[in-house]
């Protein structure tokens, strides 16, 4: 046996005390999580292995130890990255882990009793969801998912510290990518260079993959790379991280192959001025909203159409597969405040009059001291 566990026990412990008291206040008698970035955060579990059942069961009791409900071909990883003991494995196809799973429920709480299930999963496919609120009447079933979600999104010194290193392997990859850029290559070997340098820097696997395309094809977002050869005079773009235990630096840039047009300039220019107006407004206390406001009337009045931005920003941290996403939602509709202890990714973009496209951006955290880029993020226009 191994300990993979990436934080000390005391911390896990602290953030199940904080999940506990969170659940209390909700009224809500147990709680069961399925995404495998919860689990990760309050278990430690470093799985990618949310294609089978999974979930983390705990109540408000402080006395409580949560029951941890996986396939038992796993057992070795529950047992090297979890600092939990009660571990419930069941085998594929012989058991069904809802009978775990409503033992561990009706253990803290009784048939009538508040349940709160996180839903909002990718891990949580719909027919199991559909399964387990029927076993789970009588009981009220209300979704937890906004009430224990946010409870990551304020990182530890020691969280933090991962950040800033998955945030130096991405940066890796940034120098790569220049340096490889070069006519004729295709896409897919500009990517293999790039996540190369990410890798041999000491980055773990992505939870999204490389996002990565030259020439007219620039204008699309979330393009993964062909074999499109690159010309001189083209534009390439692209979005990846850098992770360390799990935790994401996601970043981003657009370069040119030689000199860009007029047209091209001018729509860098306006995507990056968007960006900085972003940022200035980024403090502690203010909504996120007034960033993606500050960000879109720059950019509007650069002569952008904001209507393609997607939002201006959004937070990162814990990934796996399919998202690297956390519940932070940077846009103007949302009702979050900037707080220290943050981590995101902000991101503008744009597509020139003659057909380029262009992606700044990168991630940055919130500290007491202020905003501070991480990877990426405010970069002038770059030709190679």
């Amino acid at each position: 046996m191994t300990d993979d566990r990436a934080f000390p026990e005391t911390e896990y412990r602290e953030r199940m005390d904080r999940a506990r008291r969170a659940i209390a206040a909700a009224g809500i008698d147990a709680c069961v999580c399925v995404a495998p970035e919860l689990l990760c955060y309050f278990a430690g579990y470093d799985g990618h292995t949310q294609f089978s059942i999974q979930a983390l069961v705990f109540g408000p009791d402080g006395g409580d130890e949560p029951s941890f409900v996986f396939r038992d071909v796993d057992r070795g990883n529950a047992e090297d990255s979890c600092w939990l003991s009660d571990l419930r494995a069941y085998h594929h196809g012989q058991s069904d882990p809802l009978d775990l799973i409503l033992a561990a429920v009706r253990e803290r709480a009784g048939e009538r009793a508040r349940i709160g299930v996180c839903w909002d999963s990718y891990a949580m496919p719909g027919a199991f969801a559909l399964r387990l609120a029927a076993a789970l009447a009588p009981a009220e079933i209300v979704d937890a998912t906004r009430v224990v979600e946010p409870l990551r999104w304020i990182k530890s010194a020691r969280e933090m510290a991962y950040i800033r290193r998955a945030a130096a392997f991405a940066e890796a990859g940034l120098e790569g990518i220049r340096a490889a850029l070069a006519p004729g290559l295709t896409e897919i070997q500009l990517a293999g260079r790039l996540e190369a340098a990410v890798r041999e820097a000491g980055s773990e696997y992505s939870a999204m993959p490389t996002w990565l395309a030259t020439g007219a094809r620039t204008r699309g977002s979330h393009r993964t790379p062909t074999d499109r050869r690159i010309a001189p005079g083209e534009p390439l773009k692209t979005e990846f991280a850098g992770i360390c235990r799990r935790y994401h630096a996601v970043t981003m840039q657009t370069l040119w192959l030689g000199e860009p047009s007029p047209a091209a300039r001018r729509a860098y220019e306006g995507a990056l001025a968007g960006l900085r107006a972003g940022m200035a407004e980024i403090a502690a206390g203010v909504p996120v909203g007034a960033a993606e406001d500050a960000a879109f009337a720059a950019m509007a009045a650069a002569g952008i159409d904001v209507s393609t931005q997607a939002r201006f920003g959004y937070g990162v941290s814990i990934g796996f597969p399919p998202s690297w996403l956390e519940g932070l939602d940077i846009t103007r509709e949302s009702d979050s405040i900037f707080e220290p202890g943050m981590t995101f990714v902000l991101h503008t973009n744009a597509t020139s009059s003659d057909g380029c496209g262009v992606l700044i951006g990168g991630a940055y955290a919130l500290t007491d001291a202020g905003l501070e880029t991480l990877s990426g993020g405010d970069l002038e226009l770059r030709v190679v």
